[in-house]
């Protein structure tokens, strides 16, 4: 198959140009206005036009070009339309951030009120539905004031009544890799230890793929006197559960997996229907991204949560995005942790305490740059981002 150029003053000649040259079976490639007309790039199979003449002239003031090979000029074809739809694409963006800046502008003239107490809450961190929620939700009630929305983000976020240490039972930790779950295992049994008798105590892992898992727990085991059990199954586990049932305190090490692992639905301590012994806790960074977070939620709520532990406070700029996950998800908050000293670094810490802590750090943070992107209407995007 050859390509071929034709060359009129407007299309209807050029497409008959095409048709008495190269037949019905002609192919149109592209088409393009120059500034003497347009300009048809058209194709034919060389079987269909044996008597084709390459230097032969053609009227209706075309000229002719030699042809060219397919390949090179399929390439060119493809990149041109490539590039249009790049600068069709840039366009639609630029006109859909036009069209949002003008719609924020107009509700910041409106209700100013409201533009501010949102631009407040991103500013903590907060998630965008749940920001546009507080504030409409307190404009219903006719009480808009920044005191009243932190009253009702404190409200709406669920508590654990008692420390989970103490209350006893089978707990398991799970999470991403490198959270902290092995370290915050170490802290909450030291505190279990300092208060009741370590032949109380049982540590488990079913870490049997991370190398060193095993042996930085074990470390914390003979530290504390408490004998390590290993379980590589389910089955094992249950098994191993059904002989340590007489201890008061079980905890549970699990490998760290990645939210999109495919492994996690054979997660050891995944809940079983009608069974409900193990109570699976989710070790989170606080220093994660609000989206990364909200994923890493879902997956793993897929195998069953209770509450979540919150690790890496030292290294937060903004706790927004947990207080956000905590009220969207209704995962209540058992412990923080901001260290790596056992037991010291490990609190039970009240809702309160933690809006507080996210306001302290939203006053660190420079919004005046985000400033120009709110104009555009891109609230939204800055708060997903965060």
């Amino acid at each position: 198959m050859k390509l071929k150029p034709y060359f009129a003053k407007n299309m209807r000649l050029a497409m008959d140009l095409v048709r008495n040259e190269l037949g019905e079976d002609a192919v149109i490639m592209s088409t393009k206005n120059t500034k003497d007309g347009v300009e048809v790039l058209a194709a034919v199979d060389n079987d269909y036009k044996k008597d084709y003449e390459p230097n032969s002239t053609y009227k209706a003031e075309s000229f002719y070009k030699e042809p060219v090979e397919q390949a090179g000029a399929s390439l060119g074809v493809n990149q041109e339309i490539h590039n249009l739809a790049n600068e069709l694409k840039s366009v639609r963006e630029m006109l859909q951030n036009q069209l949002s800046g003008l719609a924020w502008n107009q509700s910041e003239a409106i209700d100013p009120k409201k533009i501010a107490l949102l631009k407040k809450l991103i500013q903590l961190g907060i998630g965008w539905n749940l920001a546009q929620d507080l504030v409409e939700n307190m404009q219903q009630k006719n009480t808009p004031e920044w005191s009243e929305i932190l009253v009702e983000l404190e409200n709406r976020m669920p508590i654990l009544e008692n420390d989970i240490v103490d209350s006893g039972g089978i707990i398991a930790l799970v999470g991403p890799t490198g959270v902290g779950k092995t370290t915050t295992i170490a802290k909450m049994a030291s505190k279990f230890v300092m208060r009741n008798s370590a032949r109380q105590l049982a540590l488990v892992t079913t870490d049997c793929y991370k190398i060193g898992a095993q042996a930085q727990l074990k470390t914390f085991a003979d530290l504390l006197g408490v004998p390590i059990h290993v379980a590589a199954t389910q089955g094992d586990l249950y098994t191993l559960l059904a002989s340590l049932a007489s201890k008061k305190l079980i905890l549970i090490d699990t490998a760290g997996l990645s939210q999109k692992d495919s492994m996690l639905n054979q997660q050891p301590t995944k809940e079983k229907e009608g069974i409900d012994i193990i109570r699976n806790y989710l070790v989170i960074s606080a220093a994660t991204q609000l989206s990364v977070m909200d994923d890493i939620v879902d997956s793993f709520s897929k195998i069953g949560l209770n509450g979540c532990i919150l690790t890496k406070l030292d290294e937060a700029t903004q706790l927004g995005n947990a207080l956000t996950i905590m009220v969207e998800k209704s995962l209540p908050m058992a412990y923080t942790s901001s260290g790596q000293k056992v037991p010291e670094d490990l609190d039970i810490i009240k809702t309160r305490e933690l809006i507080d802590r996210a306001m302290v750090l939203g006053q660190q943070k420079k919004f005046d740059k985000e400033e120009v992107a709110f104009k555009l209407g891109m609230g939204k995007e800055i708060s997903n981002a965060q």
